[in-house]
């Protein structure tokens, strides 16, 4: 999930009810008890989890109160149909997220401000339950995680992909079964894709944003980075052109039109406040560019537009970005 923190204005990703309690062996995954995994699939309260920092915390009910210091996180609370009551970055992600704005309207959580100075005042008013933060490594706080605690018991979480944060907190929310069957229907529709996709196996694909503060500068989403994209077996099974990174790449204009695929997806990023959070795609000198005119992708008008949210590759995102590229392509 750390691709999220360059979304908003090149931006930055999200991370029961009572008690926290004593530190144990650090573990980077939230856990069940015993107990509770002899009873797997049912909500049983109380139950003991261990986040990410090793920290048991015990709730003894569902919690109904959820606060979160990692706007990158609310997609999988959506997905879960537990909506937290306040973010950080709240207003940007509900207005500026595809993935979001169809919640907007009636969701009501409170904007917490920017996830490094989060208004812990506020926090504090709204009286949650359960505070959810990040334990990844680049931006873990300890600090805000020791005013946080003040508050309500903290749940760090540093999950590697959509699928186990989706799974981590279900185990916090009693929400299991929720969480394995988003995850089974994700499954079905990218099998589902994948099939509708094989006619096209001749065809190369590259995914990038226009870097924000460099313009004409991409960065080049790796096909080993995600296996949602290019895995043939588990993935819709994009083609990449030689010589396309494995991992993200900075790549300039011409490293582009080295590559020039047949088509092009490219993700937004939010624009600013005054303009509704409109996102942007591609600067105006560099569509105007002799060089990106000539891409192959650019002439056979098979440039598309990613949202900015799919970079995070969430829940939500995820079935965004697959349903976007399979109507793009086989249009």
């Amino acid at each position: 999930m750390k691709k999220l923190l360059g979304l908003i204005l090149s931006l930055s990703l999200l991370t029961g009810i009572l008690a926290g309690c004593a530190g144990t062996p650090a573990n980077s995954r939230a856990t069940l008890t015993a107990a509770d995994k002899t009873d797997a699939g049912k909500k049983i309260w109380p139950r003991t989890m261990k986040d990410a920092l090793g920290k048991q915390i015990t709730l003894m009910k569902k919690p109904e109160r959820i606060a979160i210091l990692d706007f990158g996180f609310m997609e999988s609370l959506f997905a879960l149909e537990t909506p937290p009551i306040a973010s950080t970055l709240a207003e940007q992600s509900l207005k500026g997220f595809g993935t979001l704005q169809l919640y907007a309207a009636n969701a009501k959580i409170e904007d917490l401000g920017k996830g490094k100075a989060p208004n812990l005042e506020k926090l504090a008013e709204l009286a949650p339950d359960l505070i959810f933060h990040t334990a990844e490594a680049e931006h873990l706080d300890m600090k805000l995680y020791e005013r946080a605690s003040q508050i309500a018991p903290v749940a760090m979480f540093d999950s590697p992909d959509w699928k186990k944060q989706l799974r981590d907190f279900a185990k916090y929310l009693g929400e299991e079964e929720k969480a394995e069957a988003y995850i089974a229907d994700i499954e079905t529709l990218i099998a589902e894709s994948r099939s509708k996709l094989s006619g096209y196996s001749d065809k190369t694909v590259a995914l990038l944003f226009e870097h924000s503060g460099n313009k004409g500068n991409f960065i080049v989403i790796g096909s080993a980075e995600n296996p949602v994209w290019f895995n043939r077996e588990n993935g819709l099974g994009l083609r990449p052109p030689n010589g396309y990174p494995p991992k993200g790449q900075a790549v300039s204009l011409e490293g582009i039109a080295a590559l020039n695929p047949d088509y092009i997806f490219l993700f937004g990023s939010l624009g600013l406040e005054a303009n509704g959070y409109k996102q942007r795609y591609l600067s105006e000198a560099t569509q105007a560019s002799s060089v990106w005119q000539s891409l192959t992708a650019v002439k056979h008008g098979h440039v598309y537009h990613l949202d900015a949210a799919v970079r995070a590759a969430g829940p939500l995102s995820i079935k965004l970005g697959i349903e976007t590229i399979v109507k793009s392509m086989t249009k």
